[in-house]
Formats: structure tokens, sequence, C-alpha cells
């Protein structure tokens, strides 16, 4: 914001005239807008078309066996999942019509020209504006919401629409002033003190912001239902680390493959407690958060410019879902999004940033692409959006060479190498393994190939087209930076990072298109805003006096949005008082709930412990496997000593009968003969329990198999965590292979 305008970024529609009259040669920005409406109509057409066979080739034939208490999960939307591919080719195909009609001089009137530049702009504001209201009419049935009730997500209040478009207009009216270009110029000037002061106020506003997210074992039980729910599965995978599983060999992690190690050497060095670990899933956060405001200063090359352009983003990305201001949910608290998908993101993103401006580096390829391959590795969806859009962003403010492109390509290969050769030294180090690849999509596969937990998306109109079309924007101006050299490699690279990133991780949300889950797209979409925003500035600034372009008014409404987020701030002493809060239960509520606490119970120790028709039990020999099926049953493994062997984080991630023999198996290589399961049991978990030689332990203290009617009677149970367990137990193996070959 603080550097120079180019021409391209602030270039003026042709002059009006007779409409025979010919430019001999467009700006890439006319191209542009004389693409985007024929392009969006041919990408429309394709969708329609073409959509439903692509969406039936990809898919292929699911092949899952699904556990009938989940089988009404499951929902395929292959003709959905082509249109979504399909839409992601819009921004390429507006790529390469606006760089081949601006390569060359076309004899276009300029009347049609100077039409382009107003009416493209006008269709897209229309078409926001009914995105907004079809928005704030939409309804969610029975299918979102697994109640009879249905449900409205807008998402915005009228009042924040109104704050956003007040906002747009009057940021116009001062930015095109003498006075307010003259104010916004002082403002945005460097020096080390305002660097010092602008970066201060960044972290600490970082700090403050994520404190919601902090949380003890005590605390914990107060917070919104949900959250709980969500918290356990990050937790459970850094305990299964803790427990001597190694994800990508013997553990499929749901969030992140790698950044489960940093909980669990946090865990290991300060404390085995929920403070610990929400602390050190923050400090990720936190330094992921902290990159983005780098990005935007090097990208604004003012600090100040910067820290306005990154509060808003801050507050977009925790955008409260559902609580209270104080017992808030978001996707700050989902450490799933943040930071197990985000941060490996934005750290990538951060590194390119850093590449760009300093294009002579040496060491900087290799530890950008470095750090792709392990992002990769961490999370493949999120990964491998980073790393591809910092491909383009290399590529985009490069020459396009053959000798150019080839080192590119050539960087890129070695540090994904180096990546895959760092990961497979520490899986080899402590499994005596590969890794094995097809973990990652272990997940992935789940959800986008079988189809589970999949579901539509409710009206084609609504505030997603409105995040893909500021995606699309953004790589759009990109292109015409490009396209025009414009001097600021950093912004121009960025744009193009932040547009494919934002529809890569778009997935996300076209699969489960539940409104709660747009929510986690918000990160994306702000930074997208806020790097626009620091486009529309300037060229604001640059033509004082003059009506401002529809395009820069909507993108200040757009970060007006934004920015409006802010009013959610936490107030740090408020969120300090709720750390330290004991537990208040709802009135029918058991006064000793603590959700994520593993019981202590004698009795309990016992059942899950002991073996079952042996003079052995597992409570005397430490770190005995046993198959553990309950939530969290990785952190109850670590507090009896036991290790628990399921290779997923509990029973709900055993959706499949796949996924049930796979835990089975795991079970019997560790050398152990017990399962752990809820009781009552899904009948095809039964099912394959019994097929594999696995009885339930009774009463009477013996173990029955299944009846001819698939009943058992007399069921030994222990109460845990407000359910009843049972124990099921290997009659191939009674005697377990553990006890025989450890001391």
């Amino acid at each position: 914001m603080a550097s120079a305008p180019t021409r391209e970024a602030v270039a003026e529609p042709p002059k009006s005239g007779d409409l025979a009259a010919v430019a001999p040669r467009m700006t890439a920005s006319t191209a542009a807008w004389l693409c985007t409406l024929p392009c969006a109509l041919l990408v429309l057409l394709a969708m329609l078309t073409l959509g439903p066979p692509l969406g039936r080739l990809a898919q292929g034939t699911p092949d899952a066996r699904f556990l009938p208490s989940y089988r009404p999960y499951v929902h395929l939307e292959p003709t959905e999942q082509g249109r979504f591919l399909i839409a992601l080719a819009a921004p390429l195909l507006l790529s390469l019509a606006t760089a081949l009609l601006a390569s060359r001089p076309h004899r276009i009137p300029r009347g049609l020209q100077r039409l382009a530049w107003r009416l493209v702009p006008g269709v897209a504001i229309a078409a926001i504006a009914a995105c907004l209201v079809v928005q704030a009419r939409t309804r969610y049935g029975p299918e979102y919401t697994q109640a009879q009730a249905s449900i409205g997500w807008s998402y915005f209040t009228g009042t924040t629409l109104a704050a956003a478009a007040a906002f747009a207009m009057l940021a116009s009216l001062a930015l095109r002033h003498d006075v307010g270009h003259r104010i916004v110029r002082a403002m945005v000037r460097e020096s080390p003190v305002r660097r010092a002061t602008a970066f201060s106020v960044a972290a600490a506003m970082t700090v403050i912001w994520l404190l919601h997210a902090i949380n003890t074992d005590t605390s914990i039980a107060n917070a919104p239902e949900m959250l709980t729910f969500h918290l356990s599965f990050p937790l459970d995978e850094a305990f299964a680390v803790v427990n001597g599983l190694t994800p990508l060999v013997d553990f499929s992690a749901q969030y992140g493959a790698l950044l489960p190690w940093v909980g669990a050497l946090s865990m290991s060095a300060f404390g085995k407690t929920l403070l610990v670990f929400t602390i050190a899933m923050c400090s990720l956060s936190a330094l992921a958060l902290i990159a983005v405001y780098d990005i935007l200063r090097r990208a604004a090359r003012s600090a100040v410019a910067a820290l306005a352009l990154y509060l808003p983003v801050l507050a977009t990305s925790l955008f409260k879902v559902r609580g209270t201001l104080l017992e808030r949910d978001t996707f700050g608290t989902y450490f799933g999004m943040f930071p197990l998908r985000y941060a490996p993101a934005y750290l990538v993103a951060w590194l390119t940033a850093r590449q760009l401006s300093r294009p002579g580096s040496r060491v900087g390829p290799w530890l950008l692409w470095s750090t792709g391959g392990l992002a990769i590795l961490n999370n493949v969806e999120f990964g491998l959006a980073a790393t591809g859009a910092s491909v383009a962003a290399c590529a985009c403010t490069s020459s396009f060479d053959r000798r150019t492109l080839l080192r590119l390509g050539r960087a890129v290969a070695i540090g994904l190498g180096t990546a895959f050769a760092l990961v497979s030294l520490l899986t080899l180090a402590r499994a005596g393994s590969l890794p094995r690849l097809w973990r990652l999509t272990d997940y992935a596969r789940l959800y986008g190939h079988e189809g589970f937990g999949m579901l539509p998306i409710r009206e084609p109109l609504g505030l997603h087209l409105v995040i893909y079309v500021t995606y699309v924007a953004a790589i759009g101006t990109a292109t015409v930076r490009a396209i025009g050299g414009a001097a600021n490699r950093v912004l121009t690279g960025m744009l193009a990072w932040s547009g494919i990133f934002g529809l890569g991780t778009g997935s996300y949300f076209a699969g489960r298109s539940h409104p709660e889950a747009l929510v986690a797209s918000f990160s994306a979409w702000a930074l997208a805003l806020a790097l626009l925003t620091a486009v529309a500035v300037p060229a604001l600034l640059a033509t004082p006096g003059r009506r401002p372009h529809l395009a820069a008014l909507a993108v200040l409404f757009g970060f007006g949005i934004a920015a409006c987020s802010l009013a959610q701030t936490p107030a740090p002493w408020s969120q300090a008082t709720r750390i330290d809060a004991p537990f208040n239960p709802e009135p029918n509520a058991s006064a000793s709930e603590r959700p994520l606490m593993p019981e202590q119970r004698r009795s309990t120790r016992r059942f899950v412990t002991s073996i079952a028709d042996g003079p052995s039990h597992f409570v005397v020999k430490q770190g005995a496997p046993v198959a553990l099926i309950v939530r969290m049953g990785h952190r109850a493994a670590d507090a009896f000593g036991i290790v628990d062997v399921t290779p997923y984080t509990g029973p709900d991630s055993l959706e499949t009968e796949e996924r049930v023999e796979a835990t089975l198996d795991a079970l019997r290589r560790a050398g152990g003969n017990t399962v752990i399961a809820p009781y009552p049991l899904d009948g095809s978990f039964v099912a394959v329990l019994d097929r594999h030689g696995f009885a339930v332990l009774t009463r009477s203290g013996r173990l029955a198999r299944l009846e001819p009617q698939g009943r058992i009677r007399d069921v030994a149970v222990a109460a845990w965590q407000e359910q009843l367990l049972m124990k099921w137990v290997d009659t191939r193996h009674l005697h377990p292979r553990f006890l025989e070959t450890t001391p």
C-alpha cells in the first residue's frame, strides 16, 4: 500500500467515443474484463454438461463396507464433485484467455472495451447481492441438522452488511480526497519504530484472540459440547504418538500426520495435561497467523498498512461458529483446522513471500519446497493446495522461458525429495519402517471416494459463491499484474497464492457442504480480500478526484465485512477467568463429569487391563497392548500404563468393517488379545469380532460367542465416562504373545 502503483494496477477504461474507434493495443486489465463473461459462461456450460460424467469417472466404484450405524451418513456426490473440478479450471481459463488477448493487437472497438469495464463488475456485484439475499433465506433441514427442525445460517447480520457498505463508500471518498491522500501516505510511511510497534500490536492481538482456545482439564467441562467433541480427536492423536504409535506407519491421523509430534513432545516435556496440549496448539496457530502478518507486510511494503490488513484477517480466521463470546467455538478451538491444517500451509506461504522478496537467495528455494513437502506429508489436501499455490506464485513472477521453468521444477523436486527423506528417517528410527503413503489419503478416500459424511450444497447461490468469486478475482488480478510487469512481485505472487490455495482448500466445503464448514474457509478468504485491498487502495490513491471503479468498491465492501469481525475480539480478563474457572455443571449433569479425563476407579482399571480366563494380568505388565475402542482411548491407555494399538482415534473413526479388521490385525501383530468396546455395539462390529474368533466376557467370568440370533447373554460391563464398556478376548490367543516375549 505504501508503494507506488503500477500503470496496470490503476489502468482506466478506454475513453468514450465512436464505437468504431479501435485501440491499437489494450491493457491486460481490459483484456481480463473482456474475457470474464465468456469464460464464466463457458465454464457454466461445461459444469452443466460435463459435470455428471466427469464426477462418475473421477469417483469410480465405492467398495467400503460401512457399519450399519454409519450407513445413513453415506452420500455419494459424483455430479457435485465433477462440477467442482470444472469450477477449479475457471481461473486458469481466464488467465490464459487474458494473456492471449493482451499479447497481440486486436481490433476491438473502444466502446466495447469500455462496456466490459462497466458491465462485468456490475454483473458481479449484482450476483454478490443475490448470493447474500439467498444465503439469508436458505433453510437447512434434517439432513444437515440431524433433527426434525430446520435452521438458517446467514453468517453476517444486516448491521454488518450495512457497516461494510458504509466503510466501502467512506474509504473510497477519503482515499480520493487530497487530505485523505496525504494522511494515508503519512501513516503508512516506514520506520524502525513503526515496524516494531506494528509487530508488537499484531503479536499481542494474536495472543488475545487465541486465549479462547486454551483449556485445562477442568475448564473444558464448561465448554460447548461440540468443542469438547472435536478437541478429543487431535488430543488423542498426540497421545497415540506418546504411546508409541507412528503416524504414516501404524496410525492414520485424521488431521495432520506430523504436527501431532509437537503436541506429544510438549506433553512429554511439560506434563500430560490438556493445558499443555492446548498451549502447544495455540502456539503453532499464533506462529502461523504472525506469518500471515509478515506476508502482508512484505506485500504492502508497510508495517502499519500490514497491521490494518492483518487485524481483520485475524478476526475472520477465528470467526465464532457457536457459543457465546466467552465460551465460543471457532476454528481456532477446532485444532483440526488451526493449527493442524492451516499452520503448515501458512508457513509455506510465508516462505514463498520471503523467496519472492529475496529472489537471489540460494537456501530459500530449498527451504521453501522442503517445507512444502512436509506440509503435504502432514495433510495432503491443504499441503498440496499450499505447495501448488507456491509453484504458481513463483512461476507467474518469473520469466516463462524453458530454463527458468526447469530450474523451478528441479528445485521443487529436490525439496519434495528432502521432505520425504526427513520423514523417512523419523519413521525408520521410530518404527523401523518407511512411511506408508496410503495412510496420507486414508480419511480422504473414506470421505471423498466413499461418500461418508458428504452433504450437497443447499443452493447454487450463497456465500460460498461469493468466496469463490473472490479467489477468481485474486488470480485474475495476479495475472493482470504479471502481464503488466508490476514491480511488487510479492503482492503479485501472493495474490496468485491466496486464490489458488483458497480454491484448493474449497474441497473441504464442496464435499461436506454443511453451513458451519464454510467458516473453515474464512481465513483463506480474508487473506485474499486483504491482498486485493492492498491493490485497490493504491489504485484509489493514484486517481484522486475520479469516480472509484466498481471492482474497488466491491473489494472494500468485502474487506469491511472482515473488519466487522473485530467486534468479536475476546476480553483477555474474561478469558483468564474462564481458564481458571471451576467446573460448573448443568442442573442434571454429574458433578464429577470431566469429559476428557480418564476415570481412575479401581473397578474400571481392573476391567480394562485384566485378561479373562488366564493367570496373567496386563495390569502387572507396563506397555501391554490392548485395543481400546473408546473415545480418548489413547489417553486412557497412557493413564493406565498400557498401549492402545488402535490405528485410529476411537469408535467414531471406525466406520467400516475394513477399519475394524485393521484394528484387530494391529492387536495381533502387537501380541495382544483384548478389545474394549462400547456396550451395546453395532451389529456388524460384533459380527466382525466373532468372525475373527473374539468372544465377549460375561458376568460369570466366561467367554461367550454369538448365539444363532446374533445375541449375547449376561455380558459383563463396566462404567466409563457415562457409557458402558464390554470386553472381547481373542479365543485363538487366550494367552497374549506380549506376555511371552517380555520379561
